[in-house]
């Protein structure tokens, strides 16, 4: 009884501290975040949240090769079963974690290039890569508060780009503005990009978290479909297909939205000034 009780003071809090608009600046929220990443993969902390295998939530085997199927199984919805495979493509995986993802995407891709802010998780996924015998897997380390530098971490233009439990983690919807520049930049033309948010309701824990990096993790970051629609649109990657999944019981979370983005024409995207949030 203690423990729901102090739990729920816990939530109360944190939801009267957004609803009066309590705000971090966004370059102190993106040193917590990388703070807290050095933290949890560097110095042996639980790697749940980082989707380390056989940790926390994921101690589980099972779970943790479904959580990455999943997202493999919507991508296939979305382009077909033979896309990956009928041509060896080149793959980014942006927050690669420890690897769920990479053991399923990885054997269709020519080369898979992981981006990461720590290199434990790069070391992570690659390991895992090599346990399945996978030997194309290309680390790219950058600092959590300059995205932009991954373009030119990144020698070739590229087919795919996958990000699914990461747009949520980040520290702003202008951070997430930067990296969809990004993301436009290293795609080759008519290049795809698999993107999964958490979608934000009216209801008030939904909203996006300005402050507290560590305990609103989670939450940090949420968009409105119709948003995060426009804000893709206008960083040049035009949505083609939307799926909603309203719960995910594998991390007994809520409120999670992929969208299926093409790289659209040069003409197309339109120039974009910095937005607050």
């Amino acid at each position: 009884m203690k423990q729901h009780l102090e739990r729920a003071i816990r939530v109360s809090r944190r939801l009267l501290d957004n609803y009066v608009g309590i705000r971090e600046s966004e370059e102190s929220i993106i040193a917590d975040s990388q703070a807290y990443w050095n933290r949890l993969s560097n110095q042996g902390r639980d790697g749940g949240p980082a989707h380390f295998r056989g940790q926390s939530i994921f101690e589980q085997d099972e779970r943790w090769l479904s959580i990455g199927y999943n997202n493999l199984r919507i991508l296939h919805r979305f382009l077909g079963p033979d896309w990956l495979t009928a041509t060896p493509r080149r793959v980014v995986d942006w927050g690669c974690g420890g690897g769920t993802n990479a053991v399923h995407f990885g054997p269709g891709a020519r080369s898979y290039y992981g981006v990461e802010i720590t290199q434990a998780s790069l070391d992570e996924c690659g390991r895992q890569m090599q346990d399945v015998g996978l030997e194309n897997f290309r680390p790219v380390l950058f600092d959590a508060a300059q995205p932009e530098r991954v373009a030119t971490l990144i020698p070739e233009p590229c087919d795919l780009i996958i990000s699914t439990y990461v747009f949520c983690v980040f520290p702003s919807k202008n951070y997430a503005l930067r990296v969809l520049r990004t993301m436009h930049a290293i795609l080759e033309e008519a290049g795809c990009a698999l993107i999964q948010i958490k979608y934000c309701t009216h209801q008030l824990n939904s909203r996006s978290y300005h402050w507290g990096y560590a305990k609103n993790m989670g939450n940090m970051t949420t968009f409105f479909i119709e948003e995060f629609w426009t804000l893709a649109t206008e960083c040049g990657l035009e949505p083609q297909l939307l799926y909603l999944e309203p719960h995910q019981p594998l991390n007994g979370d809520n409120h999670f939205a992929y969208f299926l983005l093409k790289k659209a024409a040069p003409e197309k995207a339109a120039p974009l000034a910095a937005r607050a949030g």
